[in-house]
């Protein structure tokens, strides 16, 4: 199997080898070529609204999933300059793979390339995909194609970001309120005595950063001999955060601990950090668990990382499609739990990503 990275010329170029094959629709008895109005009423009545289930109880309920023949999951994804959806992006390579069937990968430009993904989504349901997974920048970007993969009878599965209220689409990932939460709970354990923090925000459009910044406000909340003094969007862009932390620590002196949404932001704040001459004086909490954010952690220019799983998020995306083609019965979501990497913990997890 092959992965097939379609995007503009400025971003590197990468092998273009799969070809989407015909797709298949759901019935509660199993799977059948082609699809039809009914589809979207048969996969959606197989997805609980309500359910929320850890991807390894999924796994074990459900057992290994079977693979129509000739389906391909197609994955409309978000920039690959970002290395965390480039591992999103071979968790599904890897499952399809592992279960024989075929992948292809959309990529935009850039974190804030809502219409090329728009465009990339429409793409990848023109070729026929058997099954869509997509993480959209903008929560309800993808809406209109999603809406018409399921009537076709293609399953949808988020991943990760923009989990949406769509019936029949399933979520797989994190609960980011938790993620931000942790976060606070983290910096609470470490300031004891309390303190003034700090926040740098993602894309106000993006649900992650919506549910992160909710979350660390609602552990704030526990603990309130922490005080935030500073949050405002960098937009997921590292220089932007390294500029409005600096302004941040000039108008907040005693700012004691930064928490930040992603970890290329994270990287501007620690310069900006190093550049105040704090650097092992502030606290520094990055997000997603990158492996640079692994090794600033080993070399103390980062405190901790709320890590997240990309590489479980995009194979049970692929098992949620092909369960659902299957006529079973899947949650909603499809619980990817993240989890604290920080100077105790981070040799465990030295390369890569889970």
């Amino acid at each position: 199997m092959s992965r097939t990275i379609l995007r503009s010329s400025a971003v590197v170029a990468a092998a273009v080898f799969a070809v989407g094959l015909a797709g298949c629709s759901a019935t509660p008895d199993g799977p059948a070529a082609g699809g039809s109005s009914e589809g979207s009423a048969n996969i959606t009545s197989l997805v609980q609204a309500d359910g929320v289930t850890p991807y390894d109880d999924v796994l074990k309920s459900l057992g290994a999933p079977t693979v129509p023949a000739d389906a391909t999951v197609c994955y409309v994804t978000r920039t690959l300059s970002n290395e965390y959806w480039s591992f999103v992006a071979d968790g599904v390579e890897k499952r399809a793979k592992e279960l024989g069937m075929k992948s292809q990968i959309f990529a935009v430009n850039d974190e804030s390339s809502i219409t090329e993904q728009l465009d990339k989504a429409k793409s990848a349901l023109n070729q026929n995909c058997s099954i869509l997974l997509a993480s959209p920048i903008s929560a309800t970007g993808l809406d209109s194609v999603f809406s018409e993969a399921l009537a076709k009878g293609v399953p949808v599965a988020v991943l990760n970001d923009a989990k949406g209220t769509l019936p029949g689409v399933v979520y797989s990932g994190p609960d980011s309120l938790t993620t931000g939460e942790s976060a606070a709970d983290f910096i609470s354990e470490k300031l004891p005595n309390g303190g003034d923090v700090a926040m740098v925000e993602g894309d106000p459009g993006s649900s992650n950063a919506l549910n992160r910044g909710q979350g660390f406000k609602n552990g704030l909340e526990k603990h309130t001999n922490l005080k935030l003094v500073a949050s405002q969007t960098a937009n997921w862009d590292q220089t932007k955060a390294q500029d409005i932390a600096t302004a941040m620590l000039t108008a907040n002196p005693d700012i004691k601990a930064f928490y930040v949404q992603n970890d290329g932001m994270a990287f501007g704040v620690a310069t900006a950090i190093e550049r105040a001459g704090k650097t092992g004086q502030i606290l520094l909490v990055g997000t997603d668990g990158i492996p640079q954010a692994k090794k600033e952690i080993q070399n103390g220019n980062l405190t901790a990382t709320v890590s997240q799983k990309p590489g479980v998020e995009g194979a049970a995306g692929v098992d949620a499609g092909l369960w659902l083609l299957a006529g079973k019965q899947v949650p909603a979501w499809i619980e990817v739990p993240a989890f604290v990497i920080d100077s105790e913990n981070v040799s465990q997890y030295a390369t890569g990503m889970p």
